[in-house]
């Protein structure tokens, strides 16, 4: 009776498996698509603060070596890069990531940023 069950069993299986991949193949969205939407806006909206945060912590230090007579964006990042201070992803940083930090802070450039030290 066991080795009936298990045969009954696999073939279940087998038709569940034809069956999802035909479906998919005729284009239907598999899962449960009812919440995603919801979650995908959480989700950017985490990421969105995170970035936030990161900028806000950096500040400081990039505001630091403005301070110091550095005004170009990317002496700015080979300063922030050699201080061994890494992005919110933890890469390298560029003058572009060194606009779009001081960017998420409020501010359009780097003599805005030294403006309000």
């Amino acid at each position: 009776m066991a080795a009936v069950g298990e045969a009954e069993a696999r073939m279940i299986s087998e038709r569940t498996i034809a069956a999802l991949a035909a479906a998919k193949a005729r284009g239907v969205r598999l899962g449960n698509l009812k919440n995603l939407p919801d979650a995908q806006a959480a989700g950017h909206q985490t990421m969105i603060q995170d970035a936030d945060d990161h900028a806000t912590k950096v500040l400081a230090t990039i505001r630091e070596i403005v301070r110091a007579g550095t005004v170009s964006v990317h002496k700015i990042a080979s300063a922030m890069n050699e201080r061994g201070i890494p992005t919110r992803r933890g890469g390298s940083w560029h003058g572009t990531s060194i606009l779009n930090t001081i960017g998420r802070c409020g501010f359009q450039t780097v003599s805005d940023v030294l403006a309000s030290a």
